[in-house]
C-alpha cells in the first residue's frame, strides 16, 4: 500500500509541475544573438545575451530564428539584435544552472545598430561560444 501512496504522491507532483509550467506566460524580451552558422545549427544552440542581462547568456535553439539569422549575417557568431517571445526558463539547478528561453515568435531581428543593448561587448558572444560545452 505505501508504494502505491508514494506513486501517487509522486504522480501528483508531476500534474502540478506541468501544470505550473504551462501556465508560464509568454514575455518579449530583447537582446542580442549569434550563433556558429555550421551545418548542425539546430543540434548546437545558439547565444542570446538579454539586454537587461548582459552578463547572462541563455540558449537558444528554435529554426525559425536560425532561419531568420542565416539570412542576415554574413559571419559566424554576428550578434543581431532580436526581439523574441518566448518563455524563459533555466535547468532547474540551485547553483544557477543553464538559462534558455522556449520561443514562440521572431518578433524582430535586423542587424546591431549603436545603442542596442549598450552593455554588451562583442567579445563577450565569441568567448562565451568558445566556452560553450557541445549539447
Amino acid at each position: 500500500m505505501t508504494g502505491s501512496g508514494g506513486r501517487m504522491r509522486a504522480f501528483s507532483l508531476l500534474i502540478i509541475l506541468v501544470l505550473t509550467a504551462a501556465c508560464r506566460h509568454a514575455s518579449d524580451v530583447s537582446g542580442l544573438y549569434g550563433d556558429a552558422l555550421t551545418k548542425d545549427a539546430m543540434s548546437t544552440p545558439g547565444s542570446f545575451i538579454p539586454c537587461d542581462q548582459p552578463r547572462t547568456v541563455w540558449l537558444v535553439r528554435d529554426s525559425a530564428l536560425i532561419a531568420a539569422y542565416r539570412r542576415t549575417v554574413t559571419r559566424p557568431y554576428e550578434l543581431v539584435f532580436v526581439r523574441l517571445r518566448g518563455v524563459p526558463s533555466d535547468s532547474g539547478s540551485v547553483y544557477g544552472g543553464i538559462r534558455h528561453i522556449l520561443v514562440h515568435d521572431v518578433v524582430e531581428l535586423r542587424a546591431r545598430r549603436p545603442g542596442d543593448c549598450p552593455g554588451v561587448p562583442d567579445s563577450v558572444l565569441h568567448s562565451v561560444a568558445a566556452a560553450a560545452p557541445p549539447s
